[in-house]
């Protein structure tokens, strides 16, 4: 009788996943430069905390972030955090001026900033990602003159510097 054939072993997958050691849960996602944005394009809605974790702000802000994860219910979306001191140039990129610094993000795309930590609690930040709006693909930006404006509201004096 033949031995029986091995089939070779498949590599397993790498894990996308990392865990953000501060945060320290599987519900937040730790986010360095080259996954940035790979990341956040992938997911309808994510919110993205900027902290340094000596930050005595960014600690009380973490246990609100993480409850915010555990209670939040929308599909395809995402918590992660970026720590600025080991991330510096992306923190710098993305506009970072205080710490914690929260970033919503939605097919990659940043439409909401907010700075003021002391207000934004758990039940604020669940609310702020389960009603946030989904972004479509990027089209080229309306310049101001491209936009419509009905006609009851048009200006009634030409805008010109003459009188």
């Amino acid at each position: 009788m033949a031995p029986p054939v091995q089939q070779p072993k498949k590599p397993k997958k790498a894990s996308a996943a990392h865990i953000d050691p501060f945060i320290n849960s599987r519900l937040v996602e730790g986010l360095k430069e080259s996954v940035f944005f790979d990341f956040l394009s992938s997911k309808d809605v994510a919110l993205v905390m900027f902290y340094d974790a000596k930050e005595p702000q960014c600690e009380w802000s973490k246990k609100h972030f993480l409850k915010a994860a555990k209670i939040t219910e929308r599909e395809n979306h995402a918590y992660a955090a970026v720590d600025c001191v080991k991330e510096q140039e992306l923190c710098n990129a993305e506009g970072v001026t205080s710490l914690p610094y929260f970033k919503m993000y939605s097919k990659g795309k940043m439409f909401a900033a907010y700075s003021n930590p002391t207000t934004f609690t758990y039940h604020t930040m669940a609310r702020f990602v389960e009603n946030a709006p989904v972004l479509q693909e990027a089209g080229r930006p309306k310049r101001p003159c491209d936009i419509d404006v009905p006609a009851d509201e048009a200006p009634k004096k030409p805008i010109s510097g003459k009188k």
